[in-house]
């Protein structure tokens, strides 16, 4: 007899950016399992009777398959993931591993969405993101970076704005110095660039700066880095987007 697997995105880490979905999901399993930070964002709704089960950063294939195995044995099991979980989160690897099973085996699986961090970070900014945006990880763990440099180098031409999510750590710096260099030699240095650190979260703050002046060192895997698109343009103390080939950089 199997259970039931949410694979939950929790938002940026404001509870208030939670969806509903979200949080029944969370209060009605009887199992969560999620990367140790992650739970973290669901303490208020974690009880004494669930079990929690607390994972480490690169343990992403064992956390999807104890999941699976959980839910398979009949328990309803909570996958949390921050911001949307199809976003650079938990859903893709978990349902790989769930298509694995055979059909009597596998557990109803279902993906609640959240907001992204993309989403989040746009909201603070203001409304950089209305035109078409890509968003790249600059993360080299689970991808080469030459694979990271080529779809840099096809999306820094397009002018389309992009969102760079783990785009530097105390130890991963050279990748991040890499990325600002395409960008710059495809559009310049006077390209707005808005650092979004922690939004939702205690110690929210949003930097305005440009390609040609971002300083790396205030960049952090807490940090979301918006690259702004050439329909950009400046509305008071918002930078947005004006969808439509007449939309000029103010």
């Amino acid at each position: 007899m199997t259970g039931t697997l949410h694979i939950v995105g929790l938002g940026p880490g404001g509870a208030e950016h939670r969806t509903l979905a979200a949080t029944r999901a969370v209060r009605d399993a009887e199992v969560v399992v999620g990367y140790g930070a992650y739970v973290d964002q669901v303490d208020d709704l974690v009880n004494d009777g669930q079990r929690v089960i607390r994972g480490v950063m690169g343990e992403e294939e064992r956390r999807a398959d104890e999941a699976l195995v959980l839910a398979a044995e009949g328990a309803r099991v909570a996958l949390v993931s921050s911001g949307d979980a199809g976003v650079h989160g938990m859903a893709a690897r978990t349902l790989a591993r769930a298509a694995e099973l055979d059909d009597g085996d596998r557990p109803k699986v279902i993906v609640l969405p959240g907001v992204s961090a993309a989403q989040a970070a746009a909201a603070v900014a203001g409304a950089p993101l209305t035109d078409d945006f890509a968003v790249v990880s600059l993360s080299d763990i689970h991808m080469s970076w030459d694979r990271i440099e080529h779809r840099l180098r096809a999306l820094a031409p397009s002018g389309i704005a992009l969102a760079l999510y783990n785009p530097r750590s105390s130890r991963r710096t050279e990748g991040f110095d890499r990325a600002i260099a395409i960008l710059r030699e495809a559009r310049g240095d006077d390209g707005p660039v808005v650092l979004a650190h922690d939004v939702t979260r205690p110690g929210e703050q949003v930097e305005r700066t440009t390609l040609g002046t971002l300083d790396p060192e205030r960049v952090t895997m807490r940090t979301v880095v918006l690259v702004a698109g050439d329909t950009a343009a400046e509305a008071g103390p918002w930078l947005v987007a004006l969808r439509g080939d007449a939309a000029v950089r103010a």
